[in-house]
């Protein structure tokens, strides 16, 4: 199995079972969240449950609550790890004497790697499907995890406009207008073939590329 691919339900039988590995508890928990997000993908939130996912894992559910003490946690983990984790470093983060296309050509290449990741794709198509199943779940996730990281993203862009390495203008005071683009060629990996998706994100790459040299690369109208 790739360090991508998403467990299957392997129920676990009775008369031979399966023999118990301890595992490093980053490992383990890799594995329960890489469980988890099957489980959610094929069954939605509300119809997964804890053993399904224990089984999953090859857990016992008494196992699964060492880990996790609810479902609803398992899912908060999952968000977490596959969408925040993955992109909490800088993205703008100035290394001395580099060019602002080289700057950002680091941050795109962060970006689209991100964003080609199957958990990723995977997660946003899960967030997608309980935004209408549970709105309230999802305001809540924005004040708590969303915003927070979004104001994060911003902290870093606010940074080099003070800097005098970027201008003070619409983009740069808007981090979610820097990375549109981006979100428009994740779009185009959770409905097209993989094919289409490729040549889709290419054109938007270049695109995207094209729009932050224009617009971060002199003094925009404040």
């Amino acid at each position: 199995m790739s360090d991508n691919a998403l467990p299957p339900l392997s129920p676990a039988s009775p008369a031979h079972p399966a023999r118990r590995v301890r595992l490093r508890p980053e490992v383990r928990r890799r594995q329960i969240l890489d469980a988890a997000l099957a489980e959610f993908s094929a069954v939605g939130f509300e119809g997964a449950t804890m053993d399904r996912i224990a089984q999953r894992t090859g857990l016992t559910k008494a196992g699964l609550y060492a880990h996790f003490k609810s479902k609803e946690h398992v899912l908060e983990a999952l968000l977490v790890s596959n969408i925040f984790d993955q992109s909490s470093h800088p993205h703008w983060q100035w290394t001395d004497g580099a060019t602002l296309e080289e700057t950002i050509d680091r941050y795109l290449g962060s970006v689209y790697r991100f964003i080609r990741d199957p958990r990723v794709q995977a997660t946003f198509r899960l967030l997608i499907a309980e935004s209408g199943r549970a709105p309230e779940r999802i305001r809540r996730w924005n004040e708590a995890i969303f915003r927070p990281h979004a104001a994060q993203r911003q902290r870093e862009l606010d940074e080099c406009v003070a800097r005098g390495l970027v201008p003070d203008n619409a983009v740069s005071r808007k981090f979610s207008l820097a990375s549109a683009p981006a979100l428009q060629a994740l779009m185009a990996w959770l409905l097209l073939d993989a094919r289409q998706a490729e040549q889709e994100e290419a054109e938007i790459r270049a695109a995207h590329r094209e729009m932050l040299l224009a617009l971060l690369g002199g003094q925009g109208a404040p």
